[in-house]
């Protein structure tokens, strides 16, 4: 039976069965861990040495859950990237092709007082079900919620009811025609973020609940269509420097209201507002706090005025189009004016400059050292800000086409927030660009299971199946996002791919017709379609037209160069890729999947372009 005051050392690492939690040997400092990756890593540990057969995992780590093959990958993929191993290294985990896993490190089991044995002694299958079993009940404990409601006056305990999961939903305003939607929305993400430190699995994601922001959406209903046991639902109005909220925590089964409250204070306590709030429903769902100390921690900053700034540049980002990112810029620089120390804010803002490149609105060489300057600046301010370490990843990617940098800071932007769906998002990009077209589907599918409402991870993982030329499966995940969203359109620029790829040119082209698309490569898509089904002329009209548009403003050159190759001329696609180096155009980091460049593999000069591009490591399609 295990022992669950057993305490294991390898390596750099310790880990506290007891405690669930993986240290640093030399600073005795816990990495987060989600549940299953932990237990994941405590299943190998427990057993090092031993091949362990992929099924049998899953029945130890997910039993009496049916889950997908792409669960332990991903699974996998975090503990190497947390343990530190490099790309191909096996210093903790060794795969064994087509049968599982073995925990190859060095293992010493320690006793209670930290005195080493000399081995790891083998744990019976009872018992390790008993451990689990006993971590389950543990974090059930932990999240079930106590009933409270409002009473005039004070709190009344009710009796204990089982509350696991919360969705905080946009706060609405109290008068509608005074609507503050960027203040509406922060409110709601800086309690995510709070509630979110404790109970990451437990809180839904701004993004997931952001299309729930209509003043007539019914907060029971929200909580049914996402599945939640209960839901915080708020409303808002500031007034010079006067703050109004109004907050109830609902139980979604039956509409009970379990607790509610109202403040009428001054503008610049509202970072104490949130603390408050977020300790009330942390003591609804019996969440326990540490130390008294504040629900937020170190705040982001102390200035109200910044971050309403803030607030209103994350929503300006969230719509990503060419106005509101270039007014999610100005947001954020003028938060920045305000408190120079707002690390989140450079944060934001190198999002956005990094967006602006990689949809082809700005030459990626003008706006990504920009993103560069203000990632740098955002980690020398908070070195452990896990966002920033996302943001310097995708730069590194993207534009520097550094994978081994990219791959340590997302590795540690993970170590430092394991919740963040965007870092495992851009981490399926890079395996994408390097052809590890299965690691890029976990990697999306684990964002998914983060953010299931959040469309960006659901297109990349059509993407990468679009680049494994298996059309079908990705135009079927497209369906799937268009009816979640018809507006979508980096999923409508996925579908044109797919059709011209398919050779279903007709429809491409209607699909063009609709209107201008926004994405990467949508420039080219119309003209391509054209070329390839024998409509030269026309083709090479749109090609004129891009031409001309060109010196007015930026257009990627990729795009001209994938009208060229549509052609079939050859010796311009080449021209126009060479320009696109030079645009440092983020496109071509998927050079060597491209389908509509396959044609070209062949020819020695494509070769010595991904080879100078530096990301591809398997052999070309």
């Amino acid at each position: 039976m295990t022992d669950v005051r057993a305490r294991y050392e390898f390596g750099d690492f310790a880990l506290d069965v007891g405690q669930r939690h993986l240290l640093r040997r030399d600073t005795g400092k816990a990495i987060p861990l989600t549940a299953k990756v932990f237990d994941t890593l405590a299943y190998l540990v427990e057993h090092a040495g031993e091949l362990l057969d992929k099924d049998a995992l899953l029945q130890a780590i997910w039993r009496d859950v049916i889950v997908e093959e792409n669960s332990l990958t991903q699974n996998i993929s975090t503990l190497r990237h947390v343990l530190g191993e490099a790309h191909d290294e096996n210093r903790y985990i060794a795969t064994i092709p087509r049968r599982g896993y073995r925990f190859v490190a060095k293992v010493t089991r320690c006793d209670e007082h930290g005195i080493s044995a000399s081995t790891v002694e083998p744990v019976s299958t009872a018992g390790r079900m008993n451990r689990r079993l006993a971590a389950v009940a543990a974090l059930t404990a932990a999240i079930a919620a106590v009933a409270l409601y409002f009473i005039p006056g004070g709190y009344r305990q009710s009796d204990p009811v089982a509350l696991q999961t919360l969705a905080i939903l946009p706060f609405k305003p109290l008068l509608p025609a005074e609507r503050n939607e960027s203040l509406e929305l922060g409110m709601a993400e800086s309690l995510i973020s709070s509630l979110g430190q404790y109970s990451p699995q437990a809180i839904s994601p701004l993004s997931s609940v952001r299309r729930f922001d209509a003043l007539d959406k019914d907060a029971i209903t929200v909580g049914r269509e996402l599945g939640v046991d209960t839901v915080l639902d708020g409303s808002l109005q500031r007034s010079g420097d006067r703050l109004r909220v109004s907050v109830r925590l609902l139980r979604v089964a039956d509409g009970r209201q379990l607790w509610a409250q109202s403040f009428d204070q001054a503008f610049t306590t509202i970072f104490e507002v949130q603390d408050v709030i977020a300790a009330r429903v942390a003591q609804s769902l019996s969440v326990r706090w540490t130390g008294g100390e504040s629900a937020r921690g170190a705040p982001y900053t102390k200035d109200p005025e910044a971050y309403v700034l803030y607030a209103s540049g994350r929503l300006a980002w969230t719509r990503q189009t060419e106005t509101s990112l270039l007014r999610a810029i100005g947001f954020y620089e003028q938060a920045i004016a305000r408190d120079p120390d707002y690390a989140l804010a450079y944060s934001g803002l190198a999002d956005s400059y990094a967006v602006l490149g990689v949809f082809g609105i700005q030459a990626p060489r003008d706006v990504f050292p920009k993103a560069r300057r203000a990632v740098d600046k955002a980690l020398s301010i908070d070195p452990d800000l896990a966002a920033a370490h996302s943001a310097s990843g995708h730069i590194k990617l993207m534009y520097e086409h550094d994978v081994d940098g990219a791959a340590t800071e997302y590795a540690r932007a993970l170590q430092l927030d394991s919740s963040i769906a965007l870092t495992y998002h851009r981490r399926g990009l890079m395996y994408a660009m390097q052809g590890d077209i299965e690691q890029a589907l976990a990697e999306s599918r684990h964002a998914q299971q983060l953010e299931p409402l959040w469309l960006a991870p659901r297109t990349a993982e059509g993407n990468h199946l679009y680049y494994a030329r298996r059309y079908d499966e990705s135009i079927r995940l497209v369906d799937q996002i268009l009816v979640l969203d018809e507006r979508a359109d980096a999923a409508r620029g996925l579908l044109i791919r797919n059709l011209v790829a398919k050779g279903d040119y007709d429809q491409a082209i209607a699909e063009c017709d609709k209107g201008p698309l926004q994405v990467p490569g949508g420039r080219a898509f119309r003209a391509q379609a054209l070329a390839l089904s024998g409509r030269r002329e026309e083709a090479l009209a749109e090609l004129d037209r891009l031409l001309a548009l060109s010196k007015e403003r930026y257009v990627p050159a990729y795009d001209i160069a994938l009208i060229h190759a549509a052609l079939a001329d050859t010796e311009n696609t080449f021209v126009w890729l060479e320009r696109a180096m030079e645009d440092r155009s983020t496109q071509l980091v998927f050079l060597a999947q491209e389908p509509m460049l396959g044609t070209l593999h062949a020819d020695p000069r494509f070769a010595s372009l991904v080879r100078r591009i530096g990301v591809y490591r398997h052999a070309l399609p």
